[in-house]
């Protein structure tokens, strides 16, 4: 939390200084990510599955966005006992960048999300098997930053980092890249 303030606190001092280069208005992305999953109760390794990811959003300015997001596992990973299966995310989010150039814009991002994923794991634990399987609905805060690099007018790329979920149990976080078009 203190460093998304510090980061707020550091845009609010730069769009004093920085060019008007980027178009307000509607826009529409794809993007892929590497989702992560981390659950501290079975203790594995980090599960990753590929996901897929479509963005709808409003720059209000060229400091500012609404976003909304959903987006869909496409695979599921297994490691040790662990077996983890994104089915949905989907969330609102808060965009804030700053344009260093006509055509890169740093940014972090802040809203809420919802996923359902299935978590299983067998075993054997003191000679007695096991077997669990649950889908489960997570909900929580989300986090990140990215970079927003315009290709054309009305075509840009992007690459970013965000932290979907973190309760004290479980993390799902992921990395991805995509393009978004400008209308």
């Amino acid at each position: 939390m203190k460093v998304m303030m510090r980061g707020a606190l550091m845009l609010s001092g730069s769009l004093l200084v920085a060019p008007v280069a980027w178009a307000a208005g509607p826009y529409i992305g794809g993007n892929y990510s590497q989702i992560q999953y981390d659950n501290e109760e079975f203790d594995t390794d980090t599960l990753k599955i590929d996901a897929a990811t479509v963005s709808a959003g409003f720059e209000l300015s060229e400091f500012l966005a609404l976003e909304a997001r959903g987006g869909v596992g496409l695979d599921e990973d297994s490691q040790g006992i662990a077996d983890f299966e994104l089915d949905h995310l989907y969330g609102g989010y808060l965009k804030l960048g700053v344009p260093i150039s006509e055509t890169v814009r740093p940014y972090v991002i802040g809203g809420y999300t919802k996923a359902k994923g299935t978590v299983s794991a067998e075993g054997e634990l003191a000679g007695v098997n096991y077997s669990f399987s649950d889908s489960e609905n997570f909900e929580d805060e989300s986090f990140g930053a990215g970079l927003d690099v315009n290709i054309t007018d009305t075509l840009g790329a992007n690459l970013e980092y965000m932290r979907y979920i973190d309760t004290d149990e479980e993390e799902i976080s992921g990395i991805s890249v995509g393009l978004r078009s400008a209308f």
